[in-house]
């Protein structure tokens, strides 16, 4: 069968910038398709395209052999194409029901919409990806895991022929990744045509067909995944070679006394009497599954969720941490899990984004004041340091890749003279070297004598980066692996309730 979807010689300029250079593309039914490339190679604006989000500067689009354009995303979803987003698109207002069937609810009489037919179809959507939660409540009160699941069921709960995925695993747990695929392989045999935006190459490997590497704003090549290495599509990636850095352990001796110091906190319905230590020169890993308690435990360590019991100290001093500016005075950081609502500043430009930790502000209307020689100064430290691609310090930070944006964030971090620094998902959403990149600077930072606490879905990142892990169940700690024994293994074994072969450490 021909291609149900092709994009012919698409470009696509912004401000003097080739976001896109002739790219072309084709999409077969019943194809997992994956798009490749680092941030800021142009697969996200290739998505917006065929979305209907933007239009092209040149080129154009082929639906069932016939040239078409798409003015807006309304338009696309009617040709048949859906898209599941890296940055949400829901409401947090409305319901999980109203999120699912936003625009598009199912009416009688042709004038009232029909909820007992929307609940019914939410219900069997939501079963089908195997998450229970009640389709009266609020967005809002979700987490990210289950925002990224209602998310998908958006686009599962229409008869869509084309499907584009944006980094859909990102927040998802290895039960949920697997029901996903299942689905993928499901939609497969319907004959719908995916295309899957990732950065994890086992999952590209374990789920796609074909692959297109963009480098660059061009198309470096489209193969199919049978014959393929992964180090070969990183190569393509990258246009050269990998080089591996070993993941090597903090020496001892880089560890200068406590940094940080929990004992007994509890959050009420997250944590129960949580106790560790994390000294300075250290990395402290945490994993645990989605609803485990490692997301609020960052959130009340950052003054975002109050403790209900148990006590907090830094340099051996008790300390409240009631809000976030409390957190940043005493010194530490954090790195928000989801960078669109908690992180970025939309209205802000990259280097206010970077700064605004630091920076003081005026009376009048709350403003920034940047010193912009010393500020354009650190941010070019910033972004040679961190390789973030952005054209000019003044453009807005809504501008750049989101892979690209998390970097900024990171920045953040280093420009707030922190030396406790809390990183949720540092990796999320970028690309293969730049995640090598950031997981040596985070060696390298811990090695300068920073206290670092990574809380990761991603075992691997924690395997590569920790000296010792913490695996959080259901609010509880249930145990702490030295570096030794910190496997995928015996991470994933704790964090599903299981455990490990050799014995654990304690809280140190």
């Amino acid at each position: 069968m021909g291609p149900v979807l092709q994009v012919v010689k698409i470009t696509k300029q912004f401000s003097g910038v080739r976001a896109l250079n002739e790219v072309d593309l084709d999409l077969l039914p019943g194809e997992v398709h994956a798009l490749m490339g680092e941030n800021g190679a142009g697969k996200s604006t290739l998505i917006n395209i065929i979305s209907g989000l933007i239009r092209p500067t040149a080129g154009g689009i082929v639906l069932d052999g016939k040239p078409t354009q798409f003015n807006n995303s309304l338009e696309a979803k009617r040709a048949g194409i859906s898209t599941i987003t890296q940055e949400f698109n829901l409401v947090p207002q409305l319901t999980v029901a109203e999120n699912i069937f936003l625009g598009r609810e199912p009416v009688r009489r042709g004038v009232f919409i029909d909820w007992k037919e929307v609940r019914h179809r939410a219900e069997e959507t939501l079963k089908s990806l195997g998450l229970k939660v009640p389709l009266n409540q609020r967005v809002e009160y979700f987490d990210v895991g289950d925002r990224q699941l209602i998310e998908i069921a958006k686009a599962l709960c229409a008869d869509f022929r084309v499907i584009m995925m944006d980094e859909p695993t990102a927040a998802l747990n290895a039960a949920e990744v697997d029901r996903l695929f299942e689905i993928i392989l499901s939609m497969k045999q319907q004959g719908v045509a995916v295309l899957y935006v990732s950065h994890r190459l086992n999952e590209v490997f374990r789920i796609a067909d074909r692959i297109t590497v963009l480098r660059d704003g061009s198309r470096v090549d489209t193969r199919p995944l049978a014959g393929l290495k992964e180090d070969d599509v990183v190569s393509m990636m990258l246009g050269r070679a990998l080089v591996r850095q070993p993941a090597a352990s903090h020496a001892e001796e880089a560890r200068k006394g406590t940094a940080l110091s929990v004992r007994e906190l509890s959050v009420p319905g997250a944590l129960r009497d949580i106790s560790f230590d994390l000294s300075y020169g250290e990395v402290l890993g945490c994993a645990g599954l989605i609803g485990s308690g490692r997301f609020e435990l960052m959130r009340c360590l950052f003054g975002l969720e109050q403790r209900s019991h148990g006590s907090i100290e830094i340099d051996g001093r008790q300390v409240a941490l009631k809000n976030p500016q409390e957190a940043i005075r005493e010194g530490l950081s954090m790195l928000a899990e989801d960078r669109k609502t908690e992180g970025i500043f939309p209205d802000l430009e990259v280097l206010e984004n970077l700064m605004i930790s630091a920076a003081q502000t005026s009376g009048r209307r709350g403003r920034l004041v940047l010193d912009s020689a010393s500020e354009l100064k650190e941010y070019e430290h910033i972004r040679d340091l961190l390789s973030i691609r952005a054209y000019s310090p003044h453009q807005l930070i809504t501008k750049l890749s989101g892979g690209n944006q998390q970097k900024v964030m990171i920045g953040r971090s280093l420009v707030s003279k922190s030396r406790i620094f809390l990183l949720n998902e540092p990796t999320r959403g970028v690309d293969v070297g730049t995640k090598m990149e950031i997981h040596a600077l985070i060696r390298r930072l811990a090695t300068q004598g920073y206290a670092i606490l990574v809380s990761s879905s991603d075992v691997p990142e924690l395997v590569a980066v920790s000296d010792r892990c913490i695996v959080f169940t259901a609010g509880r700690t249930k145990g702490t692996l030295p570096k030794e024994q910190i496997t995928e293994d015996n991470v994933t074994a704790l964090a599903i309730g299981s455990g490990v072969t050799e014995e654990r450490d304690g809280t140190r």
